[in-house]
């Protein structure tokens, strides 16, 4: 696709060079022929759109290179420098013209001999303007080239200065024949090229102006508006800052930054990027966006939530955190999980920033236990109990089946480690039953090995449905 659109781009340029070639020795040849100062203006205006042509050319070619160390975000912007370089060049061209204009009409007299010959050449102008102008606006538009767009704007202001350039020659031609060369109707060849002049000063200033717009990253607000409204209403974005827009050449960057649950996965927080980049591609197809996520509070929090979302903030790990009701206020406990080489006095300096930081932030909490507890960072090692030992496996089968009325043991494992023993359990309950039901059941059975088993440092009990 990059290829195509590089191939049709720089097509565009060389017929654009090609056509400016033939009119300006057409337009230059028939003007020192005639002496008529406003096809010299049109040669001279043609001239500069060969230069222009040639800008755009090259900077077509330089724009499509790829990104680099020095140009992060390509090289698309040579294109809108070029499009401010011919519009300086066509104010300068307009500025003196007007000049001679103003020579011809009020201080020198010129003859102007108008023949057929310029007609034809610039109806010629008007015809291959009119086509290539229109080409290139299609292809500008179709690939946001602002170099290209200048151009089609640069040949639509040539047509309609030939159509001027041809009435003055009109009305120059019948004031020679019936009415004299001292008449001011004779002068209607300059009056012609100073309206000319005009019509290219004003679209040169309109085309730099655009271009400078891009190069000091303006862009339209209302499309900053509409993009920032759709980043914010993806599902899962809390809110979404001003998007911040640049533009070079056919690409469209945005940053955006949107608030997302604190509480939700680093996946489910990447989906939901993945969908603002494709709402804001909805707005501008050529959009290529960086999103960046910052973490924020939800009315739907639980305290539990919110336990977890500011340990994580923290950078702390825990697990078996706990809730619970006492006196009219809440206590919590959890295990917070640090590194094997921390001294006691960092873990609890650790653990208290922690307590401080979840009361602060929810003050109905009166209390909170910590238990602080070593990161595995490597697998243990432990030795699995089989046949040696088959009276223990039973024992455990029939504790748990004794524990819980209707509870099958299917599977019994017994493992020996330097902690004690490790005893997991494959346990059978009815598949309707609830699992907050199921877990006071594994708990249950869990408290009842520990108690008839000293050695056991850990219990597991898997639940599955009968």
């Amino acid at each position: 696709m990059a290829l195509l659109t590089r191939d049709e781009k720089k097509r565009a340029a060389i017929v654009s060079v090609s056509a400016a070639i033939i009119l300006t020795l057409a337009k230059l040849l028939v003007g020192l022929a005639t002496g008529s100062l406003g096809m010299l203006s049109e040669a001279a205006h043609s001239g500069l759109d060969l230069i222009a042509s040639l800008i755009t050319f090259l900077s077509v070619r330089i724009a499509e290179a790829p990104a680099d160390s020095e140009h992060p975000y390509g090289h698309g912007r040579f294109e809108n420098l070029s499009a401010v370089v011919q519009s300086i060049l066509l104010t300068f061209t307009a500025l003196f013209i007007i000049y001679e204009s103003i020579q011809r009409i009020f201080i020198n007299e010129a003859l102007v001999e108008p023949n057929a010959l310029a007609f034809i050449v610039m109806g010629l102008s008007v015809a291959i303007d009119y086509w290539r102008s229109g080409m290139l606006a299609r292809v500008a538009k179709k690939y946001h080239s602002q170099a290209l767009e200048a151009d089609a704007l640069n040949f639509r202001a040539d047509m309609f200065s030939s159509l001027v350039v041809i009435l003055g020659l009109a009305i120059t031609s019948y004031a020679q024949t019936y009415v004299g060369v001292n008449s001011f109707l004779y002068k209607a060849d300059a009056v012609a090229a100073a309206i000319v002049a005009l019509f290219i000063m004003f679209m040169s200033v309109r085309l730099g102006l655009k271009g400078i717009k891009v190069l000091l990253d303006t862009v339209p607000s209302d499309l900053q508006t509409r993009m920032t409204e759709a980043a914010a209403s993806v599902p899962g974005v809390l809110r979404s800052q001003p998007v911040r827009l640049r533009e070079s050449g056919d690409r469209l960057f945005a940053d955006v930054v949107v608030t997302v649950p604190r509480t939700i996965t680093l996946s489910e927080a990447h989906d939901i990027t993945e969908r603002v980049e494709e709402s804001l591609r909805q707005v501008e197809p050529r959009t290529e966006a960086v999103v960046h996520v910052e973490p924020g509070a939800t009315d739907q929090e639980t305290v539990l939530d919110n336990i977890r979302a500011i340990a994580q903030q923290m950078g702390i790990r825990t697990h078996h955190e706990e809730v619970h009701q006492v006196d009219g206020g809440l206590e919590a406990s959890l295990h917070i999980e640090v590194p094997p080489d921390l001294t006691l006095r960092d873990a609890h300096s650790l653990a208290h920033r922690l307590v401080s930081a979840l009361r602060q932030e929810t003050p109905s909490l009166l209390r909170v236990d910590t238990h602080i507890e070593v990161i595995s960072e490597s697998p243990g090692e432990r030795v699995e109990i089989k046949q040696s030992d088959m009276d223990l496996k039973r024992k455990l089968k029939l504790l748990a089946e004794n524990a819980v009325p209707g509870c099958l043991c299917k599977e019994v494992r017994v493992y020996r480690s330097g902690e004690g023993l490790q005893v997991v359990l494959h346990c059978q309950f009815p598949g309707d039953l609830s699992i907050s039901n199921v877990h006071l059941d594994t708990e249950k059975i869990e408290h009842v090995v520990r108690d008839e088993i000293g050695e056991a440092a850990k219990v597991i009990v898997h639940a599955e449905p009968d």
